[in-house]
């Protein structure tokens, strides 16, 4: 299991797990419903600097999509349109800026895992306070398929990197040793 499946499944479980105590923390400034979105926030946040983190990308370039997404859940009763943009930004940051090398794969995989994740959350089908961090877990936990879809950018340039020319003259002579009588 290479670093961003690993990191994105523990990040699923932590996320999860913190979601409902944040939110009720948070909602003592305002509803559940924004604390909720701006808990959501947090946690799109921290995974795009993890996604930047993962591909070497500068960190300027995701902070329009971040701040214009902090714009919409600030804004009172915009709950339809911010889970919209949350997921456009969640697959703009991933496919448009940080993992942009391989656009048909990317698009494939951001269809795969948005629309998975989308329907595992609606399975939970409860608009309890408790489903919802059930449902955030989940969705994250499917987004670690994305990963296995495209490599990251270090698996790839490991696969791909031409060997140490060292390395490879001390295989051919370990080649040569071998064969000697």
């Amino acid at each position: 299991m290479n670093k961003p499946i690993r990191t994105t499944v523990v990040f699923a479980l932590v996320s999860g797990a913190l979601t409902l105590p944040l939110s009720e923390l948070l909602s003592r400034f305002g509803s559940y419903p924004a604390a909720f979105k701006w808990v959501l926030w947090m946690d799109l946040a921290i995974y795009a600097l993890l996604l930047a983190r993962w591909s070497h990308t500068r960190l300027l370039p995701i902070l329009f999509p971040l701040a214009l997404l902090l714009g919409v859940a600030l804004w009172p009763d915009t709950w339809i349109g911010f889970y919209a943009l949350a997921l456009g930004v969640l697959c703009w940051v991933r496919s448009g800026i940080c993992f942009g090398d391989t656009p048909l794969r990317a698009l494939i995989a951001e269809l795969v895992t948005v629309a998975g994740g989308i329907a595992l959350v609606g399975t939970l089908g409860s608009h309890s306070r408790a489903a919802w961090p059930l449902g955030l877990g989940v969705f994250i936990l499917v987004q670690a398929l994305y990963f296995y879809i495209v490599p990251a950018d270090s698996d790839r340039k490991a696969k791909t990197a031409s060997p140490d020319p060292f390395e490879q003259a001390r295989h051919e002579a370990e080649k040569v040793l071998t064969q000697l009588p």
